[in-house]
């Protein structure tokens, strides 16, 4: 199974707008800032060709660690998981789960 890049842009979005609730800026730089560089270079260096399933587990599951990271609670962190789920019908992935 692939999918095009623009879970990319929806999981950098969803980044960009949420809340951060971690004020400790090493723990905010290591476990937010880098793995949201690494979705972006991703991100860039894919342009339109097409994720494996392999780096759609990656980038998702990146995204719960980063949520996770800013402190999100977990019933908001599970909406926007849950909605990315939906809009990209990512629940035929294995291991994909929003807890």
């Amino acid at each position: 199974m692939t999918e095009k890049t623009p879970i990319l842009g929806s999981i950098m979005k969803i980044i960009a707008c949420t809340p951060n609730k971690n004020f400790d800026d090493d723990s905010y730089e290591q476990k937010v800032i880098e793995p949201t560089r690494q979705l972006r270079r991703l991100y860039e260096e894919l342009g339109n060709k097409e994720l494996s399933t392999e780096q759609i587990f990656w980038a998702y599951t990146t995204l719960k660690d980063i949520l996770i990271a800013k402190q999100v609670e977990e019933e908001e962190r599970i909406e926007r998981l849950e909605e990315l789920i939906k809009e990209y019908n990512l629940s035929n992935i294995p291991n994909i789960n929003c807890l």
